[in-house]
């Protein structure tokens, strides 16, 4: 009981006299991610598909981890591709072109006016398309335009979701990522793919994958990173 004592004394002292100020709080949380983030890639660096440890950043190697996980997960048809964060639709335009089967459908959320709010470096507006939803000459896909927390619910009311899933989490901020995870969770199922594209940026979508796994006990395995868990693709147990 007197560890409970001083503990509250300790609390009391912060919040009376305002200590928050004094206490980088920021900084500390940085830091507390940081080294579960470490941790975490750690315990997951033996994955068979893997570049970690590597001096060389290359963002085409989400491409090769791709291309395993279609070998590897045997993904051909019958697939639901998902992706939130479209921007150009590059990757977007990837997935369509390798899986051909007609049977597959494309769904992308996006604003396409660029980040909804600062990123790190990246500014309110970067990584837009001027407003614009990719061109793609193909009948099997629909693009959500808007923010995420304005389409996803009417998307979700007509969605059937009857085939394994690709879910490509791509939205880079934490407040993106988190919401959509959170409610897409009760449509998972076992075996569904989902690919993060900035997952080792320990502020933001590290942030809400740990706290979605924590708070709605995921069971995952992870399948594949590249560029030290930059991209990293988990299948859902």
């Amino acid at each position: 009981m007197n560890i409970i004592k001083y503990y509250r004394l300790f609390k009391s002292l912060i919040f009376r006299f305002n200590l928050g100020k004094c206490l980088p709080s920021a900084k500390l949380e940085l830091m507390a991610n940081m080294s579960k983030l470490s941790v975490w890639i750690n315990n997951n660096k033996k994955i068979p598909f893997s570049d970690f440890p590597t001096n060389k950043f290359d963002y085409s190697k989400r491409y090769k981890l791709y291309e395993y996980l279609i070998s590897s997960q045997k993904l051909s048809k019958e697939l639901d591709y998902l992706e939130f964060g479209v921007s150009k639709g590059v990757s977007f335009k990837w997935w369509m072109d390798k899986l051909t089967d007609t049977s597959n459908r494309f769904y992308g959320f996006d604003t396409f006016t660029g980040l909804p709010e600062d990123w790190g470096f990246f500014k309110k507006g970067d990584m837009h398309n001027d407003d614009d939803i990719p061109m793609i000459d193909d009948t099997r896909h629909k693009f959500y335009k808007g923010l995420f927390q304005d389409t996803i619910y009417d998307f979700l009311n007509e969605y059937k979701p009857n085939k394994r899933r690709i879910i490509h989490m791509d939205a880079d901020i934490y407040s993106a990522t988190i919401f959509v995870l959170n409610v897409i969770t009760p449509y998972l199922k076992k075996d569904d793919i989902i690919l993060f594209d900035e997952f080792n940026v320990p502020m933001h979508e590290f942030k809400a994958f740990s706290e979605w796994v924590q708070t709605n006990y995921i069971k995952y395995e992870v399948l594949g990173s590249v560029n030290n868990f930059y991209q990293v693709a988990m299948l859902l147990k």
